[in-house]
């Protein structure tokens, strides 16, 4: 039997529905006979009772807070207490909801994704807008639910969002570029839930002919997928809440591209969101945070057998999947 600590997770999810992927754990493996130890972020005393355990199982959410603590916690676990199995990995959390760091990971892995440009000089990126095909999509690094992802139309646009960018930060893409420029805040102002980004900003090719995005999930040899239609009037497909789970209209193409990145980026679990490019199925965005409903509005999974990517209908739960995963990985 194992000892496994849990950091709780509650939050409420797009349906309207509460998500706690910690109280499963803890009901799964009580249920089995292992000992649960819950723990907290803030709470003194934390690496103590985790050099204690086995294990460590945490499902962390896209806020600033416990995100970036999250994020180093797991770090710092993975090196100083290797005999520690951890959940999420440092490799599938350093770049968790930090759309500057997927980028570089991406191009680094060889990934496909839209062409995508990071700058931190403002001449750099001002000689790129003087050349670039219009619109393009710029987006903060960090940011769910299409939140902080806007459209620029023109040079003009491009130019008030690059004056903001360097010469004050930016936390949130809702104001319009001259509103944001003429903008006082400071990174002291800003409300806790927001990110402040300064000196540094991701201008995004726009993929045209796309009606819907595909959110493929992995979680070990199974994936589900599940098409997201944009929103009215919008570009942006995540957080629209509607998602339509038939395999009929899933291209595989999607799924098999998901199923690379996972093995490529070491992510057993990962939720991508696919595009299409020039015919091709493009990322623009990886996470190992998904929500698990999400997974259950699936009528089946894909799995992956000798390179052909066949469906089966049989629905499967997330927080169960994931811990099955999990205790096969423990000595």
């Amino acid at each position: 039997m194992y000892r496994i600590a849990i950091h709780p997770d509650r939050v409420r999810v797009l349906d309207g529905s509460i998500q706690s992927f910690s109280d499963r754990w803890t009901e799964l493996l009580e249920r089995a006979g292992h000992e649960v130890r819950p723990v907290y972020w803030r709470t003194p005393g934390l690496i103590d009772t985790l050099r204690e355990c086995d294990g460590f199982l945490t499902w962390f959410p896209p806020l600033p807070n416990p995100r970036e603590y999250m994020k180093r916690l797991v770090l710092t676990l993975e090196q100083a207490l290797p005999d520690l199995l951890v959940f999420p990995s440092w490799k599938s959390a350093w770049h968790f909801d930090d759309k500057i760091a997927q980028t570089i990971l991406l191009e680094a892995a060889g990934l496909p994704m839209p062409r995508t440009h990071v700058f931190w000089h403002i001449d750099d990126a001002r000689a790129f807008v003087a050349s670039a095909q219009f619109p393009l999509v710029l987006k903060l690094a960090s940011g769910f639910r299409s939140r902080n992802v806007a459209l620029l139309r023109n040079a003009r646009e491009a130019e008030l969002w690059l004056r903001r960018f360097f010469a004050y930060g930016v936390s949130d893409l809702k104001l319009s570029p001259l509103r944001a420029l003429r903008s006082k805040l400071r990174p002291s102002t800003q409300p806790s839930q927001l990110t402040f980004q300064k000196g540094v900003i991701l201008l995004q090719e726009f993929v045209p002919d796309n009606a819907f995005d595909t959110r493929v999930i992995v979680i070990g040899h199974r994936a589900v997928a599940l098409r997201r239609p944009n929103r009215p009037n919008d570009f942006r497909a995540s957080g629209s809440g509607v998602m339509d789970p038939d395999p009929t209209k899933i291209d595989v193409d999607a799924v098999a591209l998901a199923m690379r990145a996972s093995r490529v980026l070491d992510m057993p679990s990962i939720a991508v969101d696919v595009l299409r490019r020039e015919g091709k199925p493009v990322l623009t965005e990886v996470s190992y945070y998904y929500e698990g409903s999400s997974v259950l509005k699936s009528p089946g999974h894909w799995v992956e057998r000798d390179g052909e990517i066949t469906w089966v209908e049989e629905r499967i739960r997330a927080e169960d999947a994931l811990l099955e995963m999990f205790l096969a990985r423990l000595p």
